[in-house]
């Protein structure tokens, strides 16, 4: 099984990691390794000392952080940490990532890793770029549009991996 790198959509990774993308049960597998990643993304999260120091001497730097603000060793440390804590469900999958290429230590924890910091990454998430705090907003669904946001062209954003340049 080849390593994707943490760009891949998620179909891909799944694929790469010798899940079906349509199976309920193969989902079920993603999901609680996602929660593991979401468990260390909060750790990364709860103060500055996992941050790059120029980014760190800012004081305006909040969390959530970005993927790259993150140093280099503690990226290394958090998808360790995702690999040595899986739970039995998932060590099988997360021990299939083990590679010391490119996408080391364990492209699995890392493409994971990855994905949730760049979900929760506002300039990547239409719904947190409009002002909803939380990424969804139930009353905001439940009031009708405006006739100018219906007959306007949608906005989007570029992303090399669903937009087929890679």
């Amino acid at each position: 099984m080849s390593p994707v790198g943490p760009r891949v959509s998620k179909e891909e990774f799944m694929l790469a990691l010798g899940l079906n993308p349509q199976a309920a049960q193969h989902e079920q597998y993603y999901r609680a390794m996602r929660d593991e990643a979401i468990m260390v993304y909060n750790r990364l999260n709860q103060d500055n000392t996992h941050l790059l120091d120029n980014v760190r001497a800012d004081p305006n730097t909040r969390p959530p952080f970005f993927w790259h603000h993150i140093r280099p060793d503690h990226q290394r440390w958090a998808i360790m940490e995702i690999w040595r804590n899986a739970g039995p469900l998932t060590r099988p999958l997360f021990d299939r990532g083990g590679t010391s290429g490119e996408y080391g230590p364990n492209w699995v924890a890392g493409w994971l890793l990855y994905s949730v910091f760049r979900s929760r990454d506002v300039r990547n998430n239409r719904n947190r770029r409009k002002g909803e705090a939380n990424g969804t907003s139930q009353e905001a669904d439940k009031r009708p549009k405006p006739v100018e946001e219906t007959a306007s062209p949608k906005k989007g954003y570029y992303d090399p991996v669903r937009n087929g340049t890679l």
